[in-house]
């Protein structure tokens, strides 16, 4: 859309989005416990976790949230004042850096993934949790949350600053089957981002400059 904006002939832009192993993922036995939320990344103020903290203050459902991801001694300090202030810290886990099984795991048990960033690139961990049959509720910052949330389907995408609306945005994910149900909409959708699928646009876009030769 900015490259069309910008003026770019249309027949020369071709899409190939960043993907991860979808397949290793997607084999991934989805075993949410109910109000298990998952953050997985940085704790740079870039990614909004006190946002995210702000807004666990209105959900009324039973929740505990782990965040997986390193921080420096700072930003875990300031995090876990916010937290204390917020009076939800028997709801909070900080389970440090994980990679692998390890993180999959993590996903495994995920009743909901969230992303609360005030700026983002293209968030794989959005990719990696749709793999794993996660709902994701995203903030609208995250470049490629249009690419992998259909808003109201398999999550929801929000804006991280209205704090009610961030909550309500959880607790209507949580409720019921509504995870269950979003989940396997997610689970659908990540196959559009296999490694065959992603590289057509790449594959396009060789062979167009190379027709112009």
């Amino acid at each position: 859309e900015k490259l069309l904006k910008w003026g770019i002939n249309p027949n020369r832009i071709f899409i190939s989005l960043l993907t991860v192993d979808v397949n290793k993922i997607c084999t991934i036995e989805h075993k949410p416990e109910q109000g298990r939320l998952l953050y997985v990344g940085s704790m740079i103020e870039r990614k909004g976790l006190d946002l995210l903290v702000s807004a666990l203050r209105y959900v009324d459902e039973n929740f505990q949230l782990r965040i997986v991801g390193n921080g420096t001694d700072k930003e875990i300090e300031e995090l876990r004042t916010r937290i204390k202030n917020a009076n939800i810290e028997d709801n909070i886990i900080f389970c440090g850096y994980k990679e692998g099984q390890e993180l999959l795991e993590e996903y495994q048990k995920a009743q909901i993934f969230v992303l609360p960033t005030r700026e983002d690139c293209f968030g794989l961990v959005l990719l990696e949790a749709l793999c794993a049959e996660v709902p994701i509720i995203s903030s609208k910052y995250a470049d490629g949350a249009r690419d992998l949330v259909s808003d109201g389907e398999n999550g929801y995408i929000i804006d991280p600053e209205d704090v009610d609306g961030f909550a309500e945005a959880i607790q209507k994910a949580a409720a019921g089957d509504m995870a269950s149900v979003m989940g396997k909409k997610s689970y659908e959708k990540a196959h559009e981002f296999s490694f065959e699928q992603v590289s057509k646009g790449c594959i396009a876009a060789l062979s167009y400059v190379l027709s112009q030769k």
